[in-house]
């Protein structure tokens, strides 16, 4: 069960700057598979750390909690 529609959210933002799941990790401060579990909808992330994958991808942290919890279809390139 799909906890929160990250996977289409945070890997296209992820990949849209370049980065791969481990880059993203590193720069957040956060293990490897805390990223890939949570893009692959096993783990929703905390308040914590949507706010350092926020500072990682350079965004906002409303933005980025408002585009982790939209439907797949509603997030852009």
């Amino acid at each position: 069960m799909r906890t929160m529609r990250t996977i289409p959210a945070l890997a296209k933002l992820r990949a849209m700057k370049g980065l791969s799941a481990r880059d993203l990790a590193r720069r957040a401060g956060l293990a490897d598979e805390t990223v890939t579990r949570i893009e692959n909808g096993h783990n929703a992330p905390t308040a914590t750390t949507i706010g350092k994958l926020a500072r990682a991808l350079e965004m906002d942290f409303d933005e980025l909690a408002a585009l982790l919890t939209e439907e797949p279809d509603e997030v852009s390139a």
